[in-house]
């Protein structure tokens, strides 16, 4: 995807690009994750999947990137992406099973999250069209991570269903100190 707005000046309030920054690197973050796991796995029909979903993702940041520059924003690292406050609050995930849960669990947030981040009154055009695209992909995302869910519920069912509860609490408190944080809500 390729954004028309290359305006230098600044678009968008400052505490917005940081938003869009988050977004970049969590993005880009999750991305390596599935190519490493991917690299690993001897399942070739889930390194697939894997390398597809991983490829998406770093295209994402690639996209938040280019919108960060056409609103006029600067490119800016950020220190603690959305799976680093995972790490610590439940350690690395270990295993395609906790990948992929913690996966599915984050992509259901992304999603919900990015309808209302669309749905604010006075979103840039540029960032709404990089909204819906990832919207869009997000659905392939929770399809694909769910039907592997739901085929390892069928031998593992408590252990996925444990492992679902847990991350979903995690992503909660989660969820509400980086809205807090960043000042989502504040901003609304």
């Amino acid at each position: 995807m390729t954004l028309p707005f290359t305006r230098a000046e600044p678009q968008v309030p400052e505490q917005e690009i940081r938003f869009l920054n988050f977004y970049r690197a969590s993005e880009l973050h999750g991305g390596l994750i599935l190519g490493h796991v991917a690299r690993r796995t001897r399942d070739g029909a889930l390194s697939n999947e894997l390398l597809r979903h991983s490829s998406e993702e770093i295209e994402h940041a690639r996209v938040w990137t280019e919108t960060i520059l056409a609103v006029g924003g600067r490119v800016q690292p950020v220190r603690s992406t959305y799976q680093e406050r995972y790490a610590e609050a439940i350690g690395r995930p270990v295993g395609v099973l906790h990948v992929l849960a913690l996966t599915q669990i984050f992509e259901r947030r992304v999603y919900r999250h990015f309808v209302e981040h669309l749905r604010r009154p006075g979103t840039h055009v540029a960032v709404a069209g990089a909204l819906e695209l990832m919207l869009e992909e997000e659905r392939g995302h929770l399809s694909w991570v769910k039907k592997w869910l739901e085929k390892e519920a069928l031998t593992r069912g408590r252990l996925v269903r444990d492992t679902m509860q847990r991350y979903a609490e995690v992503d909660r408190h989660i969820y509400d100190a980086l809205t807090l944080e960043l000042g989502w809500r504040v901003a609304a």
